[in-house]
């Protein structure tokens, strides 16, 4: 996701987008206090939006389990 900055592409996927896996745990877990952690989950929702918005045509997002809290306020197509 890094790296998609700036770049598009016909569709994107963004898979493991999962409660559990998303902002991954070693960074949350780093936070030292509840404005830190916030500071880190708006990072990981920015780096989101640019992946997602790279996309022209098809957006493909997955995950297993409960959906993560960051997409929770977009409707979900089942597939």
């Amino acid at each position: 996701m890094h790296r998609a900055k700036g770049l598009e592409f016909f569709a994107v996927a963004i898979p493991f987008l999962s409660e559990s896996a998303y902002p991954p745990p070693g960074a949350v877990k780093s936070a030292v206090d509840a404005a830190d952690r916030e500071d880190i989950v708006t990072q990981y929702r920015s780096l989101l939006h640019v992946a997602a918005t790279r996309a022209k045509k098809a957006l493909r997002v997955s995950w297993s389990g409960t959906a993560n809290e960051l997409i929770s306020d977009y409707p979900a197509k089942q597939v």
